[in-house]
C-alpha cells in the first residue's frame, strides 16, 4: 500500500508540471495531459523503484520528512554534546545551538547536511526537553528543498543514526525508549 501511494505521489508530482508545460508549449491541453501522464508514469516507475530500494531495511514511512521521539535517561547537557558529536559524524554543518533557560522552551541543536546525488541536503533538528531524571529528545530530518518528494532513505538513515548513537551512549540499549 505504501509503495502504491509513493508511485501515485510521484506520478502526479512529476507528471503534472511536465504536462502543463507541454500543454502550454503546444497550445494543446489533450497533448499536455497525455504527455504528462506518460512522463509521470515513467518517472514514477524509475524514481519510485530507486526509492524503494533505498528504503530497503528501513522502517517507517517513505517520506523524506522523518521525526522520532525518545526518552533518554541522561541530562540534557550530556545528550546535547552527544547529538553534536553525532551530527559531526554525519558531516553535518552545525548551524544553531540554542540553550534555553525556560522549562517551556526546549534546547535545540540544528545541523545541515551536504548536497549529494541522493538529496539536496537535510536540516536535522534535535530538540531536548528535560523531564525529571530523563531527557525527551525529538529528532527531525527534513529536506532543505521543500519540494523534495524522495530522498532515497537518507533522512531516515540520519534519524536512525542519531537514535542508535543516543541509545548506545547511555550504556544500556534499553535505556532510551522510543515514544511513538
Amino acid at each position: 500500500m505504501r509503495a502504491a501511494r509513493l508511485y501515485l505521489r510521484l506520478m502526479v508530482g512529476l507528471g503534472t508540471p511536465f504536462g502543463v508545460l507541454v500543454g502550454l508549449y503546444t497550445w494543446n491541453a489533450a497533448a499536455g495531459l497525455i504527455m504528462g501522464l506518460s512522463f509521470g508514469a515513467l518517472m514514477a516507475a524509475t524514481v519510485g523503484t530507486l526509492t524503494l530500494r533505498g528504503h530497503r531495511g528501513l522502517g517507517g514511512a517513505l517520506s523524506p520528512r522523518v521525526c522520532e521521539v525518545l526518552q533518554v535517561p541522561a541530562e540534557s547537557v550530556v545528550i546535547r554534546r552527544r547529538a553534536l558529536d553525532a551530527l559531526r559524524a554525519l558531516q553535518a554543518e552545525i548551524v544553531a545551538v540554542d540553550v534555553s533557560d525556560s522549562v517551556d522552551v526546549p534546547d535545540s541543536v540544528v545541523g545541515r547536511t551536504r548536497v549529494s546525488w541522493r538529496s539536496w541536503g537535510e536540516r536535522i533538528t534535535v530538540e531536548l526537553r528535560p523531564v525529571e531524571s530523563i531527557t525527551r529528545v525529538t529528532i527531525r530530518s527534513r529536506p532543505r528543498v521543500r519540494t523534495t518528494l524522495v530522498d532515497y532513505g537518507r533522512g531516515r538513515r540520519n534519524v536512525e543514526y542519531l537514535v542508535r548513537t543516543l541509545q548506545h551512549d547511555t550504556g544500556d540499549e534499553s535505556g532510551a525508549v522510543a515514544v511513538h
